[in-house]
This record gives structure tokens, C-alpha cells and sequence, in this order.
């Protein structure tokens, strides 16, 4: 008897292909970039488990101007900042913590006078050395950026240990299977039929369930309900691997100006002769421009074509959310330009928040929660998905055998009578 040939398989089917076998392939590295991404999102919390939080400010007091900080960590430095330069310094967001100044790695100052800048980044190597505001006493000399475990779950999930930027592209890419295992498993999970209840058990467990059905309801389950940040993390993840291409996606539809370009691109003309502004009058230009605004932060130039960029905050700034920028030219002691989030168009502000979305910042402990929730439910994705995989897998394999025994004794002579 001719066997009935079998119908097409459709696009659902080769969904779950796509869906199967991307998360099969990339299953270590995506499980590597979600345990990584969970660790840092609670990195610098997790030192005060260990007697080692940030020390607590109790000096009452007008907090001292930011070139007095610097000046102070220059002095802490000593001998070992030698050939160190300062490349920023920040107040506290808040009241009780300290204020920060980063010196650079020795020799910077040798390769800023070069005509070409340096090959790496400036804050490759940089120490930061933390200040009572008040006092300007150092509080506590920090240790190298991102040393030790910070430093190896930092370059995990950033770079993949590659440098060069390819580490960082690759990333990018394992971002945007992230964005195709969630588009497809969101079309796989959609219930055909929503009815006799059908649609309430897409979103549980059932305590009855078992082998791959359990793995089935727990995958899909947690999958719907980790659907948003899950996809927003990994969105913006791809933003910043991939920043440029991301800007011009998102300008396409909600038009803007590519904040990261224009903030990180700018330059300025040295005059000849000419000596450049000082830093806490930079900043008064600054706060000139927006009053109603405190000093954050200031980035120096480490060439002089680049501006002095100064961070301000408004009252009720939360830590991590965008900050203004005001760009200082310090040879014509002007402000070229300014980057305010309440003026931000819809695309601008998208863009502002990419960074801080995908590090849990800026909107408070239970955004911060869900981000680090987030990456701890792609190791359970990898789980259920591998297992319901492989119990099928061996399922197959127990009815083929069944079948081919079957067919061999009813080939078997006198197996007819």
C-alpha cells in the first residue's frame, strides 16, 4: 500500500527549527551573557556583603568645587599618580556617599601631547579615588577599575574576553539571536485555539505536569511573563554593541539626533597662546545655561580638540537615569552645545535611556529586579529547552527501535501464521 505523502510543513514549523536550533547552537554563550549580566547588575552592591561597601559620609557642610577634589586626589596619588591626569570628577547623587575623581593610567599625559589619540581607551587603567566632599579628605583609596571579579564578568559580557572590537560585535549578534529566540518563541507559545480555558493555562504550570510537558509549560510560562524586559534588555543590548546602526533604526521611525555621536564627536580649535578655561568656571557657563540644574559630573579632555563635557542634574535625579550634558568649549570659554532630556524628542530620548535600561538604572529597585531577573531566566530557557529536546530526541529513538523490532519479526519466517 502506497504511503500518503506528507503535507508541507508551514511556517510555524520552521519557527520552531529556527527557534530549536539557534538556542541549541548558542546555548553556552547565551547562558554566559545572562548569568554575567545578572552578577553585574548587583556588582557594586555586592562588596558590602563583605565589609567592603562604599564608606558612609557624615561631615555636614557646602560640599567642596570640583577642582578642589581634584586637587585633593592628586595629593592622595603622591608619587604614584606620576604621569596621571585627572580625566573626571563627580559630586554624590545623593547625600552620605562619597564624591569621586578618576586619574588616569601613567603616561597618559605623554600621550595626550601626541598628535594622534591614544590607541586605547583613556580609562583603560584608571584609578579612582574616593572624597569626602566636604573635607576633601580621602575616604578610602579605591582599587584599579573593575578589578577582579567585576573586571572578568565585566569583559565576559561585554566583549566575550575579545578584544578589538570584535569581542564586542559578536555580542551584539548574540543580542539579536536574543531578539529571534523571543519573536518566535512568542508565535510558538500563542495559543491556536483560545478557548475551554486554554488561554489561562498558557501562563501557568500545572502541578500534574510531567517529563517534557512540564518542560513545555515551564519554558512557555516563563517566557510570557519575562517577555518585555527580557526583549527590552536585549534590545538595548544590541544598541550598544551596535550603536550607530541601532540610532539609525530608531531615527528612522521616531527622528533625532544621534546623542552618542554628537556628545562623544565634538571638537573645538585650539587658539594659539591661548589658556583654557577653568574647571569651576566651565561650570559655572554650565549652570549659566541651566539654572535650575546642580553639578554631576565633568569629563576633561585628554586632546585638545575635545571639549569639557559637564553633567548636570535637577532635584529628584534618580542614579543612572540621563543626565544633562553641557559641552564647553575651553579655549573660547563658550558653551557649544547642550543635551537636556526635557528637551529631547521621542527618538533622543529613547536613545538617552538605552545604557541605563540595560544596566537596571534609573527607574528605581524594582526595575533594577526585573533586569536582573532577566538574566537569570535564560540559564531556565536553556534547561527546558535542551531537556525537551533531548527527551523527545529520545523518545524518537525508543519507537524507531520499537518499530524496527515490530517489522522484524513480522518479517521473521512463520511470523504469518
Amino acid at each position: 500500500m502506497a504511503q500518503k505523502p506528507k503535507s508541507p510543513r508551514g511556517i510555524r514549523y520552521w519557527l520552531q527549527q529556527l527557534h530549536l536550533w539557534t538556542g541549541l547552537i548558542l546555548l553556552l554563550p547565551l547562558v554566559a551573557m545572562g548569568i554575567s549580566g545578572a552578577v553585574l547588575v548587583y556588582a557594586h552592591d555586592l562588596p558590602s556583603l563583605f565589609g567592603a561597601a562604599r564608606p558612609q559620609i557624615t561631615a555636614a557642610g557646602e560640599w567642596q568645587s570640583p577642582a578642589a577634589l581634584i586637587a585633593a586626589a592628586r595629593a592622595e596619588a603622591g608619587a604614584a599618580g606620576s604621569g596621571r591626569v585627572p580625566l573626571s570628577v563627580s559630586w554624590p547623587v545623593k547625600p552620605g556617599e562619597p564624591a569621586m575623581v578618576r586619574l588616569s593610567r601613567p603616561g597618559l599625559a605623554a600621550e595626550s601631547g601626541a598628535s594622534a589619540p591614544p590607541r586605547t581607551s583613556p580609562f583603560a587603567g584608571s584609578v579612582p579615588v574616593l572624597l569626602d566632599p566636604v573635607t576633601a579628605q580621602p575616604v578610602r583609596r579605591a582599587a584599579p577599575a573593575m578589578s577582579g571579579w567585576v573586571r572578568f564578568f565585566h569583559d565576559l559580557h561585554g566583549h566575550l574576553f575579545i578584544t578589538g572590537g570584535l569581542g564586542r560585535r559578536l555580542v551584539g549578534w548574540l543580542g539579536i539571536a536574543m531578539l529571534a529566540l523571543g519573536c518566535s518563541g512568542l508565535v510558538l507559545w500563542w495559543p491556536r485555539q483560545w478557548r475551554d480555558g486554554q488561554w489561562k493555562a498558557a501562563f501557568m504550570v500545572r502541578r500534574t505536569a510531567r517529563g517534557v510537558r512540564l518542560h513545555r509549560e515551564l519554558h512557555g510560562a516563563a517566557g510570557i511573563w519575562s517577555l518585555t524586559i527580557f526583549m527590552l534588555v536585549s534590545f538595548t543590548g544590541v544598541y550598544i554593541a551596535f550603536p550607530q546602526q541601532t540610532a539609525a533604526m530608531i531615527n528612522a521611525v521616531f527622528p533625532g539626533r544621534d546623542l552618542r555621536a554628537a556628545q562623544l564627536q565634538a571638537r573645538v580649535a585650539p587658539l594659539p597662546g591661548a589658556m583654557p578655561i577653568a574647571l569651576d568656571a566651565a561650570i559655572d557657563l554650565a549652570r549659566a545655561k541651566v539654572p535650575d540644574a546642580r553639578f554631576l559630573s565633568a569629563f576633561l579632555p585628554v586632546q585638545p580638540s575635545q571639549p569639557l563635557r559637564i553633567g548636570l542634574i535637577r532635584a529628584g535625579h534618580e542614579e543612572g537615569a540621563p543626565a544633562i550634558t553641557v559641552l564647553v568649549d575651553p579655549w573660547r570659554h563658550s558653551v557649544i552645545d547642550v543635551f537636556d532630556p526635557a528637551g529631547f524628542s521621542a527618538g533622543e530620548t529613547i536613545m538617552a535611556w538605552q545604557r541605563a535600561l540595560h544596566e537596571g538604572a534609573g527607574l528605581g529597585g524594582i526595575y533594577r529586579f526585573l533586569v536582573f531577573l532577566s538574566g537569570l531566566i535564560i540559564p531556565l530557557f536553556a534547561v527546558t529547552g535542551f531537556f525537551m529536546w533531548w527527551i523527545k530526541r529520545r523518545n524518537r529513538k525508543a519507537t524507531e527501535r520499537a518499530r524496527q523490532a515490530a517489522l522484524r519479526q513480522a518479517a521473521a519466517p512463520g511470523s504469518a501464521e
